[in-house]
């Protein structure tokens, strides 16, 4: 075991999963742990606090440490650059890892995902998964676009898909009656429902309604790859807002225009979506450097938690960092 407060927590903090990885300030990744969302705006705070509590304790057991151990923990958390939600993320934090041995950073998950593709703190990156956001990232300057929530914003995202579907399907109950066409039917088969004026009840009842539509995009991608014209077309009304979103950071900071793309979140591990958006992107005259991570957000949070400690980043120590995470990969979790 390394000598005390050698280790370094890097976490992925999303609206669906959070990931935590501990690992050493050489770039050895000894192990990680999957936990529940912990997105403070969609999930009640004091559930996140327990989320997160459990998730690292038991992260720190799992290589057989101790809180003393850990010199930093670098969290990437949904909302995580707004001062209050930095605040509230601190203290939750402080009882676990005492402050006088251990840093703790808070910032956007959006940080972490930019970082898994260049391993580096520059870049643009653009992140669809539950929610969606625009990122770019420059000489410590952070500009966003987009991620308002899903309440205001979050256009092009998993849930953005979800509810496109659903509002296709009442308003075409309401217009039609009950209709018995591929798209509605495969829909409601995924929610288990077999009328539409059933999804009334299940989502306004949900204990997590934007979870539960967020999940219906992976349904609305296969329906999309099977040629159904309407989930195509949902498909493209979300890239189109995913580019306009990039559109826009363009005007508002043009010395980005040709960073790199870094391309995280789940709606980017399907290849339709993946095609579908180089395609809106090519449309739109944007060729830019297209980047889809060979690791993890997580890894992204705990390499700037390297950086945090003053360690740059080195061919060896990249190297170092991927091949010790397909390890611990691989291993289920832990070396």
């Amino acid at each position: 075991m390394p000598l005390n407060k050698q280790y370094i927590i890097g976490v992925d903090g999303g609206g669906t999963k959070t990931r935590a990885i501990i690992g050493t300030k050489e770039g050895n990744i000894l192990a990680f742990m999957d936990g529940h969302g912990t997105n403070i705006k969609s999930t009640p705070a004091h559930e996140v606090r327990q989320h997160i509590e459990h998730l690292l304790e038991s992260l720190v057991q799992k290589i057989s440490a101790t809180k003393y151990d850990v010199s930093t923990i670098f969290l990437c958390v949904a909302g995580g650059d707004r001062q209050e939600d930095i605040k509230r993320w601190k203290a939750w934090i402080a009882p676990m890892f005492p402050s006088t041995s251990c840093k703790v950073t808070v910032t956007n998950d959006a940080v972490a995902a930019l970082t898994s593709g260049t391993f580096t703190q520059e870049g643009l990156v653009v992140i669809a998964g539950t929610g969606s956001i625009v990122y770019a990232v420059q000489q410590n300057s952070i500009s966003r676009m987009g991620g308002w929530g899903y309440l205001l914003g979050d256009e092009g995202s998993g849930y953005y898909i979800g509810q496109e579907a659903l509002r296709t399907i009442t308003r075409q109950y309401d217009a039609y009656g009950l209709n018995e066409d591929a798209f509605s039917k495969a829909i409601l088969e995924h929610l288990a429902l077999t009328d539409p004026t059933e999804i009334i009840t299940l989502i306004y009842e949900h204990s997590q309604p934007r979870i539960c539509i967020s999940s219906i995009a992976r349904t609305v991608l296969l329906l999309a790859t099977q040629n159904n014209e309407i989930a195509k077309r949902i498909v493209d009304r979300a890239v189109t807002h995913l580019v306009q979103l990039l559109q826009m950071m363009y005007r508002k900071e043009p010395q980005v225009k040709k960073f790199p793309i870094v391309t995280c979140g789940g709606l980017f591990e399907n290849q339709y979506f993946v095609q579908c958006f180089q395609a809106k992107l090519q449309q739109s005259t944007i060729d830019n450097q297209i980047i889809q991570p060979e690791v993890p957000p997580a890894i992204g949070a705990f390499i700037n938690g390297l950086f945090s400690e003053g360690i740059p980043m080195t061919k060896a120590l990249q190297q170092t960092v991927k091949e010790t995470w397909m390890s611990v990969k691989k291993s289920n979790g832990v070396i």
